[in-house]
């Protein structure tokens, strides 16, 4: 199991640097607040659709401060683009909790960002990868197809909520470079295992994978 741990990062790892991996504006920053909001535009979004919002509204509300004076209205002209309109109060108020409890900046804690509005276990951990540099993995639906079919994992529960894909995933990261690791699976869910119709014959994890072994 070990090596075969070992030989997961070491595939996805190679892949993503030798492939034209996606760039983002929140992929060149380590602001734990534009890295924040990002994350928070990202849920059941996709990353080229956030892209443009996110550049906007950092313009607008460069800071917590000016996100706490924001209007309502004004917020949810940015969330519209998305169909995110359920978050906007809870951006609004994010803005403010901010402000009135952590003075404007976002905590390195992790019990600290899941009690802010609107943040929830996988927005934490991107945080603390992506702005604080924690060997954390990054754990959602898509992460979880990954890592069920290269390992073969059964759960009864949903897979992002099994200690099991968690534990899986946190052994998989490899020292110092958990955001490109992190990355590299986010695009390779995105790009190659698909729910449906994976593109198989390209994967680099194929020749450890379970399921192609079986779809061979």
């Amino acid at each position: 199991m070990e090596t075969k741990l070992t030989a997961f990062s070491s595939l996805l790892l190679n892949w993503y640097f030798e492939e034209d991996n996606r760039s983002f504006p929140w992929r060149k920053t380590e602001d734990p607040y534009h890295i924040l909001i990002a994350e928070i535009m990202l849920q059941r979004t996709r990353a080229e659709q956030v892209a443009p919002v996110f550049l906007s509204f950092i313009k607008r509300f460069p800071s917590p401060c000016e996100l706490s004076k924001a209007d309502i209205s004004e917020i949810e002209m940015f969330f519209s683009k998305l169909g995110l309109i359920w978050r906007v109060e809870k951006v609004k108020r994010l803005g403010e909790v901010l402000v009135q409890n952590y003075d404007g900046k976002i905590p390195r804690n992790r019990n600290q960002l899941m009690s802010l509005p609107g943040v929830g276990e996988y927005v934490a951990d991107a945080v603390l990868c992506f702005a604080f540099n924690k060997d954390i993995a990054i754990i959602d639906s898509n992460v979880c197809r990954v890592l069920g079919r290269v390992f073969n994992l059964k759960t009864k529960s949903e897979a992002r909520r099994d200690r099991l894909y968690r534990e899986t995933a946190n052994r998989l990261i490899p020292e110092g470079k958990c955001k490109e690791f992190n990355w590299a699976l986010i695009d390779h869910a995105s790009s190659i295992c698909t729910p449906k119709n994976p593109k198989c014959t390209k994967c680099p994890l194929r020749t450890i994978c379970d399921f192609f072994t079986h779809q061979s």
